[in-house]
C-alpha cells in the first residue's frame, strides 16, 4: 500500500524471519529498507502510511554489519601468492579465522608476481556466492598513466 503526502515513492523492503544485532544480543525482528538506508517501521506504517512492496524471508539468518576487505593477500600464517597445491584451503582457514575481526566478506589477491604464480594460483581460489551476486576468479586492473609495477611493462601488458 503506497502513501502519505510527500513521501519517499522509492520501493521499501522488508526482510523477514532474520536475528538483528542490537547491542550485544541478537533480537528476531524484521527490517525495513529503502534507497540503502534502514527505516523505522512504525514511523512508516503510522506517518507515511506505508506497507513493503517487497518481502524477502531471510531463513533465520543474523544480519549485522560486517567489513569488507577488497584486497587481502593472505593471513593467519598463509600467503595466497604462494603456489602450493593447496591455495583453497588457505582460503578457507582465511575466511574461517577473519570473521573473529569484523570482516565478513573478502577478496583474496595476489602481490606483484611471476605470470606462472597467477597460472598456477589463480584457478585454485574457490569461487564462492554468497548473495545475488557470484564472484569468480579474476585478475583485475586499472590502467593509469602507463604500466607500473615491479615486474615492469612486458609482464603487466599480458
Amino acid at each position: 500500500m503506497r502513501g502519505g503526502e510527500g513521501a519517499s515513492r522509492a520501493p521499501v523492503l522488508q526482510l523477514t524471519n532474520c536475528r538483528i544485532l542490537r547491542g550485544r544480543r541478537l533480537l528476531r525482528e524484521d527490517l525495513w529498507v529503502r534507497e540503502g538506508r534502514i527505516l523505522d517501521p512504525e514511523k512508516l506504517f503510522f506517518e507515511e502510511r506505508l506497507l513493503a512492496d517487497q518481502r524477502r524471508d531471510c531463513g533465520g539468518c543474523i544480519l549485522a554489519p560486517g567489513f569488507i576487505d577488497v584486497q587481502i593477500n593472505g593471513g593467519f600464517g598463509v600467503d595466497f601468492s604462494q603456489a602450493t597445491e593447496d591455495v583453497g584451503s588457505g582460503v578457507a582457514l582465511v575466511a574461517q579465522r577473519i570473521l573473529s575481526h569484523g570482516v565478513t566478506s573478502f577478496c583474496p589477491t595476489l602481490v606483484t608476481s611471476p605470470p606462472e604464480v597467477y597460472h598456477k594460483v589463480l584457478p585454485q581460489i574457490p569461487v564462492k556466492s554468497g548473495g545475488p551476486l557470484t564472484w569468480t576468479r579474476t585478475a583485475l586492473g586499472c590502467r593509469g598513466a602507463g604500466l607500473r609495477g615491479v615486474n615492469g611493462s612486458p609482464v603487466l601488458g599480458e
